[in-house]
């Protein structure tokens, strides 16, 4: 976690109106190529950068490249490719390709705390199973990287199993407890999701797929819309999922941390299935077993944290919340790989959609 000293500050740092020391070169909009997305790969001599610019009514859309042994050169090589100068203030969207991930996603993060065009709200994306730079020329040639990407990020109060991360979110992470997440995205071009890249040290280390994705948004209470279908007797009943509140607190024997506690409640409607789940008795059936399903989903994504031996989803930072006199001792000797874990999960049905 050294490796990451001072980075909270500087990011904690307020930020001022446009400076004319800061900014080297003043140039008309119209000569600028403003880049809207860029990728970073691993490649033998380094690093290979991918920016696409343009779409949105900015310009005519192109795709720029570069390498070198760093993300500084190799942009800065990308400048003499054209007859604009490349703007890296619009860029909204950051990919890092899987080998550039499983090397260290330090060398990126850390340009882009410090350079004065980059943004800390900058999204951040891993590539799973794939490079950043071929992801972004198969969309390019479709329609558009970034406004596929801006969809997703639209959208993602309407999907269980994702969610946004900044490059600061990340950073952040990785100075207060050495561990992080970020969204992952398949690697075969369509920028679908795909869970969550699981970072330890700045190192990917794993990935949350599917039930354990969704477990992550659960501890998280980040869950707005999810759609839980539940086999019955008479057909298949589907629970909208409309929300999820989850209270993690330290177990201690004395002073010694012993294990972690979670609860959750989650929020249901009953959207489709039989009459009969109506009454009162199938109903109280149906939470049960919408609570189990849920459980099962938060222990998997628990158990990734226990196996890869990381805080990923700042756990202790959220049971200090509710332990704020625990706060110290809970950073101190937070262990999710020798940590006891209880989980239980309580459901609740509001209501039907049953126009009768």
């Amino acid at each position: 976690m050294k490796r990451w000293a001072g980075v909270l500050a500087l990011l904690l740092l307020p930020l001022g109106g446009c400076r004319a020391d800061l900014l080297p070169y003043a140039r008309e909009i119209e000569d600028m190529s403003l880049v809207r997305t860029l990728g970073v790969d691993a490649d033998a001599d380094g690093v290979a950068v991918t920016a696409a610019t343009g779409g949105q009514g900015l310009d005519d859309p192109a795709l720029i490249s570069g390498s070198a042994g760093t993300l500084s050169a190799a942009l800065l090589e990308m400048q003499g490719e054209g007859d604009s100068y490349i703007y890296f203030g619009h860029v909204g969207q950051m990919l890092l390709g899987e080998d550039l991930a499983r090397r260290g996603v330090g060398g990126a993060l850390d340009y882009v705390m410090r350079d004065v065009e980059m943004r800390l709200d900058t999204e951040l994306y891993v590539i799973q199973n794939g490079q950043a730079g071929t992801t972004i020329s198969a969309a390019w040639q479709q329609d558009s990287a970034a406004d596929r990407l801006e969809t997703l990020h639209d959208g993602a109060g309407l999907r269980s199993d994702s969610m946004s991360r900044t490059v600061r979110n990340v950073l952040s992470d990785l100075e207060r407890c050495g561990a992080s997440f970020a969204p992952a995205l398949t690697g075969d071009g369509t920028l679908s999701t795909a869970g969550y890249a699981l970072l330890r040290d700045g190192v990917l280390v794993g990935w949350a797929e599917g039930a354990a994705a969704a477990g992550v948004n659960l501890l998280l209470s980040r869950v707005d819309a999810d759609v839980v279908e539940l086999p019955q007797a008479d057909g298949t009943a589907a629970l909208r999922v409309v929300g999820a509140k989850t209270r993690i607190r330290g177990v201690f024997d004395g002073e010694v941390l012993t294990g972690m506690d979670v609860k959750c409640r989650v929020e249901a409607n009953l959207a489709e299935g039989a009459p009969a789940l109506q009454e009162e008795a199938a109903r109280r059936r149906l939470e049960a077993e919408l609570a189990a399903v849920e459980q099962e989903r938060i222990l998997a994504a628990l158990e990734l944290c226990r196996t890869l031996e990381g805080d990923f989803f700042s756990l202790a930072g959220a049971a200090g919340l509710s332990q704020p006199w625990r706060a110290e001792a809970l950073r101190r000797q937070w262990d999710p790989s020798s940590m006891e874990v209880s989980v239980s999960v309580t459901a609740k049905l509001e209501r039907s959609y049953d126009a009768g």
